[in-house]
């Protein structure tokens, strides 16, 4: 088996394990059988076990955040732009469950895992920031940066109900969120009033 394919299958294989047990119970004897290696070729790949959690997180950001970029057709109207994001972001939820666990799980634990977590999370909220901006809707920075945060963290929730109620199709759920953000970004016609003035 070529390398990267290898180093693709103990991946797979560790972020199910991470996702089910957690960091610190995971074993990496378990990995290793379950990718079909030894445990000393996992370590030559990866170095040790926070190694491996660590490239996990970055690539399932990293995915994550390339189909939320690519998703969507160019110069499509705001609306059907979220729309596309948002049906990509869930279905990203739906395929890889574990990790997305793994990603926002953990998202509280010790360093240095939070921090490549947050670092994640802020590089999915400069994307929609952008969007926000360059779609020429309501909200000039730093608002669109603030809206932006507010938006991801909201997706985090509903993804995080939607994993407990599976059975909700992703196309209703994509349909309330959509609601949302529409409620909040596009809809109202008036400013959003400042702080106390």
């Amino acid at each position: 088996m070529p390398r990267a394919r290898r180093e693709q299958l103990i991946l797979e294989v560790a972020g199910a394990v991470f996702a089910r047990e957690g960091y610190h119970a995971a074993s990496m004897d378990e990995i290793a059988e379950q990718a079909g290696v030894s445990k000393p070729m996992v370590y030559s790949y990866f170095a040790s076990k926070e190694g491996l959690y660590l490239e996990y997180v970055e690539r399932a950001g990293r995915e994550l955040l390339e189909r939320l970029e690519n998703a969507g057709v160019p110069g499509a109207p705001p609306v059907a732009a979220l729309r596309a994001r948002i049906t990509e972001f869930l279905a990203f939820v739906q395929e890889h469950d574990d990790g997305w666990k793994v990603l926002f799980g953990e998202f509280a634990s010790s360093r240095p895992f939070a921090e490549r977590v947050a670092e994640i999370r802020a590089r999915i909220a400069n994307a929609i920031r952008r969007m926000i901006e360059d779609a020429g809707l309501r909200f000039p920075p730093p608002a669109s940066d603030a809206i932006a945060h507010a938006l991801v963290g909201a997706a985090e929730s509903l993804a995080n109900w939607w994993l407990e109620h599976p059975d909700v199709p992703l196309e209703e759920v994509a349909g309330w969120y959509v609601s949302v953000v529409h409620a909040v970004i596009v809809a109202p016609d008036h400013p959003v009033p400042s702080g106390g003035r």
